[in-house]
């Protein structure tokens, strides 16, 4: 996905250029209920200001109130059609006084967002804040299966490498992706990259390795199988809460030299004398290596066939399948939760949170996710219990995916 930047107040906008449906904004209190389109990621802020006889939590409200305003007059200027707050962060100067400018701000994360066609329903999902701009809390968990007793997920990353700047934007058979070929092991993959984002095991000897949201590789008995800037195993919601990969989110890649994001489909299949299918992929194989290329629709105008443009790619095995991941409910995590929340200000303890979590994910420099089981994550910020997301969705929807 592209993203430019520009900047308002200081602060800067990812933008995501896509379709827009409608130019009046709403916050939204629950997630669409379909793959909905984040349009673009913003950081809005504003400064606490004191009136006389008004107190810190008056002045916070309005605040608060002023800022999802603005979020809601950005969401409208860009055409979507609503706005979900992801974060809510508050910096405050306890020796500030009412006459004094300050430093005093709040700031809120949020993504600009359409649902998938005007009047879609929404899912029974919540987002994190509610139309105030407060955090909304659990208040019970529901189970209904028995965790297995073995980790579906595991997370393998022991220490920080640094994220080397790509060689090469190009996907091609005998160069691989961005310069590493498929057959490379695990290892080399963490010299080529750095760390990477999450390792998810899918069972047996595979696991899918990401980097941010945009770049997903399948290692099998630890050979490199597949590569695909498409994410078919995780839900959007947990894919919300991973860190970007600035080296793959502006998607410059290259495939076999001279096609690129957007390009239109059929020009592709003129180019590589093919055909692309109904569902608009078109396929090239060579010595036993497969690359799949898959086309979107970039708009859609009533009564007007739509033109189809290369988004997503894959580069694989020829025989490469793809796996899905597979998490039950954690039947101790989830007692364990629902006690804490009954005892206020019991202390919650982090490491046995982390010995019963089914996976680990990086979020930022700061933050780790717990992947407790398919409907709860948990924000860990160094041994404090920062957030808790409960009934969200952890693994995708099943896509129509066939790259073999």
């Amino acid at each position: 996905m592209i993203k430019s930047t520009i900047f308002l107040l200081n602060i800067s906008l990812l933008i995501f250029p896509k379709v827009a449906f409608s130019t009046e904004a709403k916050l939204f209190q629950f997630y669409p209920d379909c793959d909905y389109d984040v349009i673009d990621t913003i950081n809005v802020s504003g400064r606490l200001r004191f009136s006389p006889g008004s107190t810190r939590e008056e002045s916070l409200d309005k605040t608060r109130l002023s800022v999802i305003e603005d979020i809601l007059q950005l969401a409208g200027e860009k055409g979507a059609g609503g706005a979900i707050l992801t974060e809510k962060s508050t910096y405050l100067d306890d020796k500030t006084t009412e006459t004094r400018i300050t430093r005093n701000r709040l700031t809120f994360k949020a993504q600009l967002v359409n649902n998938c066609y005007i009047g879609a329903p929404l899912s029974e999902n919540a987002t994190p804040f509610d139309e105030d701009g407060l955090k909304k809390r659990a208040i019970n968990f529901s189970s209904n299966i028995l965790a297995d007793a073995q980790h579906i997920i595991t997370y393998e990353i022991e220490s920080q490498r640094p994220a080397p700047a790509l060689t090469s934007q190009t996907v091609n058979f005998t160069q691989g992706a961005f310069g590493l070929p498929l057959n490379s092991t695990y290892q080399q993959m963490l010299q080529h990259f750095g760390t990477p984002t999450g390792v998810f095991k899918l069972g047996g000897e595979r696991k899918v390795v990401s980097y941010g949201r945009d770049f997903w590789l399948t290692f099998h008995n630890d050979k490199l199988i597949s590569v695909t800037n498409q994410n078919v195993w995780l839900s959007n919601e947990l894919l919300s809460m991973m860190e970007f990969d600035r080296r793959f989110e502006l998607q410059n890649w290259q495939i076999l030299d001279n096609i690129k994001l957007n390009m239109p489909m059929t020009d592709i299949a003129l180019l590589l004398e093919t055909k692309q299918d109904p569902r608009h992929f078109v396929r090239i194989k060579q010595e036993g290596l497969l690359i799949t290329l898959q086309g979107v629709a970039n708009r859609v105008v009533l009564n007007e066939l739509p033109e189809y443009g290369v988004t997503f790619y894959a580069l694989s095995n020829a025989n490469f399948t793809v796996d899905k991941l597979n998490i039950l409910t954690n039947q101790s995590a989830t007692d364990m939760l629902s006690k804490f929340i009954e005892l206020k200000g019991d202390k919650m303890d982090i490491e046995t949170l982390k010995s019963q979590a089914l996976g680990l994910v990086r979020s930022d420099k700061d933050s780790t996710m717990l992947i407790m089981d398919n409907h709860i994550v948990l924000d860990i910020k160094g041994q404090e219990l920062n957030k808790v997301y409960s009934r969200i969705q952890i693994i995708s929807a099943p896509l129509m995916v066939n790259w073999g």
